[in-house]
């Protein structure tokens, strides 16, 4: 009896498997089974032409994700003017900057850590606060380049340059009687 149960069960499967492979056979082909079984007959599937129309497919696609690339790139938050991006938007685009710098002129891993660690200490003392200190493109979200930020070719170091204390003289404003008694 248990024999019997199995070879049932067997042939239901194999049916199962046929059915699923006929209607793979008629889905290229075109044709499709009504509700009671019966095979109805649709219009030959046509095949996709190589040439014109693969390659306009293809480059709406790379002019699709050229466009998806531009839209996460152009963040409004970006697009802002350097003295009114956040801090840490612009630590982030100065990080992109470090990136750059570290392509164009092949500076090593310590190399780029170091103008990291600079140029985030100097962000952080309000060094390059100014649109004037930055020179930034909201079009590109980009740093040019740092007005205060300095090369050096042999040793390739950075340093930033600092402007130093401006001495400003502080005059005492004098009272009427100081005034008074200078004059005589």
């Amino acid at each position: 009896m248990d024999l019997k149960q199995l070879l049932s069960q067997t042939s239901v499967k194999d049916d199962v498997t046929d059915s699923v492979k006929d209607e793979l056979d008629n889905s290229v082909t075109g044709s499709k089974t009504n509700e009671k079984g019966d095979f109805t007959e649709n219009k030959e599937v046509e095949p996709l032409e190589f040439g014109s129309d693969l390659e306009e497919m293809e480059q709406e696609e790379a002019q699709d994700d050229k466009e998806e690339d531009k839209e996460e790139i152009l963040d409004p938050r970006f697009t802002l003017p350097w003295n009114k991006l956040e801090k840490g938007v612009k630590m982030n685009r100065l990080l992109i900057f470090i990136q750059s710098e570290k392509e164009d002129k092949e500076l090593t891993e310590q190399q780029s850590k170091e103008l990291k660690n600079l140029l985030f200490k100097a962000c952080e003392n309000g060094l390059f606060n100014k649109i004037s200190d930055v020179e930034y493109d909201e079009s590109k979200a980009e740093i040019k380049s740092i007005k205060n930020l300095e090369f050096n070719e042999s040793s390739k170091k950075y340093k930033i340059k600092t402007g130093g204390t401006k001495n400003r003289s502080v005059s005492k404003s004098r009272s009427n009687i100081d005034r008074l008694t200078k004059k005589k």
